[in-house]
């Protein structure tokens, strides 16, 4: 059923209004070395979803994070509508170090009252890194790419390098549900993924 979805997605084309939409679409920009210049404004993107030491490692991350993800909103509504990541989709992950009561005392005393403390669960506190996807076949014949532009929660660099194909692009390609993203992960993607998913499989079985 998935490879019936995937020929039927492989033949979709970028209708008139989505091409209208996609010139307003905040692109990719690269240095004179081929580095990607870090987006800016990319909160104010749509937020697809979170996650907490997430991870396809044999073993579990010593120091898990929380992970919030972002795409353009041009992005999003093609792939909502059609079930296609355009050319230059950018998915935007910040990551977090989890905050626990003991942390959150920066709002100090309010006249002579304790601060304001969280009693249970956790949130997150620092920013510790700050991650791309990059779909662009033009850049790179693989046509997705990833790139980190803050490494063990160091200053945010203007620009930053692909990784090798080895450390980000195979787990992709294993795992992600749907061209390189990992779908299954982030809930407004999911939904219509699945949506699309269950008619392939209605109109496969009215054959």
């Amino acid at each position: 059923m998935k490879r019936f979805l995937m020929a039927a997605l492989a033949g979709a084309v970028c209708l008139p209004g989505f091409a209208d939409s996609l010139e307003t679409m905040v692109k990719p920009s690269y240095t004179n070395r081929g580095d990607l210049v870090r987006p800016e404004g990319f909160r104010e993107w749509v937020f697809v979803g979170a996650s907490y030491g997430l991870s396809y490692g044999e073993q579990p991350s010593p120091d898990p994070v929380f992970h919030h993800v972002y795409i353009q909103p041009e992005a999003y509504k093609q792939y909502q509508e059609t079930g296609t990541f355009p050319e230059k989709t950018m998915l935007v992950m910040e990551n977090y170090t989890p905050g626990t009561k003991e942390d959150n005392t920066a709002a100090g005393k309010v006249d002579g009252e304790e601060p304001f403390e969280n009693l249970h669960g956790q949130f997150e506190d620092k920013r510790v890194g700050l991650e791309v996807a990059l779909k662009d076949s033009e850049q790179f014949e693989d046509g997705w790419a990833y790139f980190a532009f803050s490494l063990m929660g160091g200053p945010l660099r203007d620009s930053a390098k692909a990784f090798p194909k080895t450390m980000c692009w195979d787990c992709h390609k294993a795992h992600a549900a749907d061209d390189n993203v990992f779908v299954q992960f982030y809930p407004v993607l999911r939904e219509s993924f699945e949506e699309r998913l269950l008619k392939a499989g209605a109109d496969e079985s009215a054959e």
